[in-house]
Order: structure tokens, then C-alpha cells, then sequence
């Protein structure tokens, strides 16, 4: 079999860029638990710009909010994949769907810790009567 492109070629990478995009606004167009967490996200910025976030803090919300849209996606990839080759309810597929999505449960539990320590003291002080 002939290839036509190597692995490392430019238009190779190109297209996979392409690809990941396509997955990318997939998952903005079609999940709505990514776009509210992209709205998460988008709310977290905002206020980081507002209370003028020190860099190490920076590092952090980057850091948990990538984890939570990349565990959400992984999630959404893994039903797909269940979905596509078992179209009978089957109580094998229920666990690991499950457990796929408790894995963003517990992402998004330890994203809101994070961001009460990040922004918890600051928002409380625009609070009048604290």
C-alpha cells in the first residue's frame, strides 16, 4: 500500500488540526454540559481580569478549567463510541458510562473548590455588609 503522505508531513498535520477542530465544535454544538462549562470558563476569565489574578493563580484556572473540557470531552467520545457499537441497552455499558461520567462529576467537584479558593475571599468583599 502506497502512502501518500509521511507521518510527519505538513499536510498531514495540517488535517489533523482540522480534524480536532471538527471535534472541537462538535462538542460546542451538540453537548450542553460543554457549553456551559465553556461558559464556566469564559465567567472564570473574566473575573481573573477583573481581580487582576496573580500569575501562579493563572497556572491554576488554566490548568482545572482545560481538565474539566478535556474530561468532558473524553466523556462525550467514550458514550459516542458506546453508543455506536452497542444500540441495545446493556447493563455493562450503563457501568462504564457511569463511571465516565462520574469522572466529570468529580472534575467539576475539584474545579468549584479551586475556583472558591481562587475567587471565594474576593467575591465575598464586594459584598456590602462583610
Amino acid at each position: 500500500m502506497l502512502k501518500t503522505f509521511r507521518p510527519n508531513h505538513p499536510v498531514r498535520q495540517i488535517k489533523s488540526f482540522k480534524y480536532a477542530f471538527e471535534g472541537l465544535f462538535h462538542a460546542i454544538l451538540t453537548e450542553p454540559n460543554f457549553r456551559i462549562q465553556l461558559f464556566i470558563v469564559a465567567l472564570s476569565v473574566y473575573f481573573g481580569k477583573k481581580f487582576e489574578l496573580a500569575k501562579n493563580e493563572w497556572v491554576d484556572l488554566v490548568t482545572i478549567l482545560g481538565l474539566l473540557l478535556i474530561v468532558e470531552i473524553l466523556n462525550t467520545a467514550l458514550e459516542e463510541v458506546m453508543d455506536h457499537f452497542l444500540k441495545e441497552p446493556n447493563g455493562e455499558v450503563k457501568i462504564i458510562k457511569d463511571l465516565s461520567a462520574a469522572a466529570v462529576l468529580i472534575t467539576s467537584f475539584v474545579v468549584l473548590i479551586n475556583l472558591i479558593l481562587i475567587f471565594g475571599s474576593r467575591l465575598v468583599a464586594l459584598i456590602p455588609f462583610f
